[in-house]
């Protein structure tokens, strides 16, 4: 292949300049005083641009064929007989993930400059931030699980003391406590995953790794217990249900930290995942085990976010349910789906976040019909519309989603996603109204599509080209799937109106309380901390008064016998 550029390591070279810049210019000490935090912000603002700069460069250079991964140095590890090499992976999901991680820090360092204008230590929250944003990159650069593990560890524990930050908030410190302890098993599993890989590879490269697993007729027994560990590791970094309450916590953290959270950090687990494909493909009870947790926490986020009052919480709870989406995506082998899914959500949450402020005034502008409840037929009709509008799609590209049990999961996924904006419209009463509702359905269920042929043609060679097997148990979590959304969408929509009245209340309290599985995490974490959080009076929660009330009236109704 004829290129453009006579120097193959130069994008590679481009990708490690920008965790460099961020670290470098986060070494300077810091003072509270107004003339150390003006010259720290402007330090690391300006070494965000310039890592998205090197990003962009990056990105044209690859393009141009300079598409050579880069190994600067090894570090001999003596007795387990592999070393640790400083490599950068230089392919499509290197330059896409740095290019949006990077773009994500500048929205993050450009907001906090105002954010934090005049707070005495916000010369330490932006060196913070540099080492946060910078260790970050480099997990994402990383051409090996051994500086993935190493750039995490760092991330993690430059990211706890962000979450610190305000000392004097004992719930914010009791989370980032939390946080540790799921964090630091998952950095364990990593290390462990990382030691027996090279152990029987004899290399920690990603690439090294996908051609041994290509080679091999079968998967050595140490490596199925890697793939077990990175899997673990996969559920504890993504906050999947029961270890989610730590994600729900951090709120109480400054805004710019929960951004770079929830747009950022939080998504290591599927890049390492997103990485390591070509192995979790030939441990597939590994992989359907996450989708099963994923699946899991989609299901029980989706309805506890409904329940929230505050916004923050509200987010998170989004947060953690997209997160066990991209599990199950992961999980039935739908890999660029998952990349797709990332990266939207990525730039979606980061942009939620900091202009969270706007939310209640954004809720208090209901469109016309937008608090009514849909009916059973009006719900029907949108998701029999929905797989036809899907189902064709697929059709048009040429694939027969009942061939092929992978394109079947992606249409009802549609569908599902579809039928919510078809819902929307069918509420409003003009014809044209539901019209253009039908249109905009149309249009979005085609373009979900289009960029996802564009993904799996574009990344595909990066992760894996084998398919996930069709055996029994991935049939039975892909009919789970679809059931499940379909239910949600059902209780989203009619099932306001047409389930009990006290089975919503029973099940609003539970949910709002996230099923009281964090409260194991809360006593151990009391058991290593001496943190803790102080008694406030509890607040009156107006949705569940709400319930409440209607749920006395109605027995009083049926007590009097009704309408006489």
């Amino acid at each position: 292949m004829q290129t453009a550029i006579s120097t193959p390591w130069l994008t590679g070279a481009l990708l490690l300049v920008m965790p460099s810049v961020l670290v470098l210019s986060a070494l300077p000490s810091v003072r509270p005083t107004r003339q150390s935090a003006l010259g720290t912000r402007y330090r690391v603002r300006w070494a965000a641009i310039v890592a998205l700069l090197g990003a962009l460069a990056g990105d044209i250079g690859y393009f141009l064929g300079s598409q050579t991964s880069l190994e600067i140095f090894k570090i001999t590890l003596p007795g387990l007989g592999f070393a640790l090499p400083l490599s950068v992976a230089v392919n499509g999901l290197t330059m896409v993930l740095a290019t949006l991680v990077s773009f994500v820090i500048v929205m993050i360092t450009q907001y906090s400059v105002e954010y934090l204008d005049g707070d005495p230590h916000q010369a330490r929250f932006f060196r913070l931030l540099a080492f946060t944003g910078g260790f970050f990159l480099l997990v994402v650069v990383s051409g090996n699980i051994g500086l993935f593990t190493l750039g995490i560890i760092a991330t993690g524990f430059s990211l706890n003391k962000l979450l610190k930050f305000y000392n004097t908030h004992p719930k914010a410190i009791m989370a980032a406590h939390k946080k540790s302890i799921f964090t630091r098993t998952a950095d364990l599993f990593l290390v462990g995953a990382s030691a027996l890989i090279g152990s029987h590879v004899g290399s920690l490269q990603f690439d090294a790794l996908r051609q041994f697993v290509a080679h091999a007729t079968e998967i050595p027994f140490a490596l199925q217990i890697a793939a077990w560990l990175i899997i673990g590791a996969v559920i504890l970094k993504s906050a999947h249900f029961p270890f989610q309450g730590w994600l729900i916590q951090v709120m109480e953290a400054p805004t710019p930290v929960s951004a770079l959270m929830h747009a950022g950090v939080v998504y290591s687990g599927a890049i390492i995942a997103l990485r390591t494909t070509s192995l979790l493909v030939r441990v597939s009870d590994a992989l359907l085990f996450l989708g099963i947790m994923g699946l899991a926490t989609v299901v029980i986020a989706s309805l506890a976010m409904t329940t929230q009052t505050a916004v923050k919480s509200m987010l998170a709870w989004s947060t953690t349910a997209q997160l066990g989406f991209m599990s199950l995506e992961l999980g039935l082998g739908l890999f660029p789906l998952a990349l797709l899914h990332l990266i939207g959500h990525s730039l979606y949450k980061a942009h939620a976040f900091l202009s969270s402020g706007s939310v209640p005034d954004q809720l208090r502008q209901v469109p016309p019909g937008g608090k009514k409840i849909p009916s059973m037929t009006s719900w029907v009709m949108a998701v029999v519309l929905g797989l036809i509008i899907s189902g064709g799609g697929a059709w048009v590209f040429g694939d027969d989603p009942l061939k092929d049990p992978t394109w079947m999961a992606l249409v009802v996924i549609v569908a599902v996603a579809v039928s919510q904006i078809l819902i929307k419209g069918f509420q409003f009463d003009a014809i044209i109204d539901r019209f253009v509702a039908f249109l905009v359905a149309v249009s979005m269920g085609f373009t979900y599509l289009i960029l996802h042929t564009l993904f799996v043609w574009g990344f595909t060679r990066d992760m894996t080209e084998a398919m996930m097997p069709i055996t029994t148990p991935y049939l039975w979590l892909l009919g789970l799937s679809m059931a499940s959304f379909l239910i949600l969408s059902w209780l989203q929509g009619p099932g306001r109106a047409l389930l009990p009245q006290k089975i919503q209340l029973v099940l609003f309290t539970h949910l709002y309380n996230g099923l009281y599985v964090d409260v194991w995490v809360e006593r151990i974490s009391h058991r290593f901390w001496s943190e803790r959080v102080g008694v406030e009076l509890p607040r009156k929660n107006l949705a569940v008064e709400s319930l409440q009330s209607i749920a006395r009236n109605q027995d009083a109704f049926g007590q009097s016998g009704g309408v006489q």
